[in-house]
């Protein structure tokens, strides 16, 4: 199971209990709040401007820009029935989507100290000792642990009867480590923004105009009983309509 699988799991088992308040909903302009009535944790809200989906709640905020009706973006990039959080980071305009994990730090010692330990007796246990069990170095510091891959440096001791030695070992292009992944409050924004979209639409009227067909209303059962209206709004084509009559309403 990968750490998405997990991070899914995760929203729908935190969540379950959570229920949508419409808190403003005026066209694009809306304010979703989800929370368990019993509970503080996992509460999130969503707000949407024209151009701007705004998550926030129990952690860190995430602003995204890419289309005038965010709604809709989410919409298109869900269509498959799972998030793309690759597109979403790149529409994150906040720069927080990913975050350093230690566990790729880990990975890249692993794997360059298993190339080399047969040339360096001894390596695998001066780097656990100097790095793995270290009081000195943070290992869920990103600064710490590109000093340490950086700082280190192995003397390999010369062999009985050997004439030479080989050359220490250090890390190579620590540089150019990939130490940054999606962090998980991330993909569970992700997963929020996409289970709020969903639930939003599953609320909205969705009555369709009787002139136009491709108008449709769009506000929530909420809105001025027996009136819908367009939620597109173009000019001469705005309309409002009685869905019970199946009367344009001027």
């Amino acid at each position: 199971m990968s750490d998405y699988d997990e991070i899914a799991e995760r929203f729908a088992r935190e969540t379950a209990d959570h229920e949508m308040a419409v808190v403003h909903d005026a066209g694009m302009y809306r304010h979703l709040r989800f929370a368990n009535p019993q509970s503080s944790l996992y509460w999130y809200e969503i707000s949407t401007t024209p151009g701007q989906l705004t998550f926030s709640g129990d952690g860190e905020s995430f602003t995204f820009r890419v289309a005038t009706d965010m709604f809709e973006m989410v919409r298109r990039s869900t269509e498959s029935g799972d998030i793309n959080a690759t597109y979403w980071a790149e529409k994150c305009k906040t720069s927080n989507a990913r975050s350093y994990q230690r566990e790729r730090f880990e990975e890249y010692v692993e794997k360059q100290v298993a190339e080399a330990e047969q040339y360096y007796p001894g390596l695998r246990e001066d780097v656990e000792r100097e790095i793995g069990d270290s009081l000195v170095w943070d290992l869920d510091s990103e600064r710490d642990v590109l000093l340490v891959a950086t700082q280190y440096t192995f003397y390999p001791e010369l062999a009985p009867g050997a004439l030479t030695v080989r050359g220490s070992f250090s890390f190579r292009s620590v540089f150019d480590w990939q130490l940054r992944d999606f962090n998980w409050w991330f993909l569970f924004a992700c997963h929020a923004i996409s289970d709020a979209v969903a639930k939003y639409d599953a609320t909205i009227c969705g009555s369709r105009c009787p002139e136009h067909a491709d108008h449709y209303c769009r506000r929530s059962p909420g809105h001025q009983p027996g009136i819908c209206r367009d939620v597109k709004q173009k000019g001469w084509e705005s309309c409002t309509w009685d869905p019970a009559a199946k009367a344009v309403l001027r």
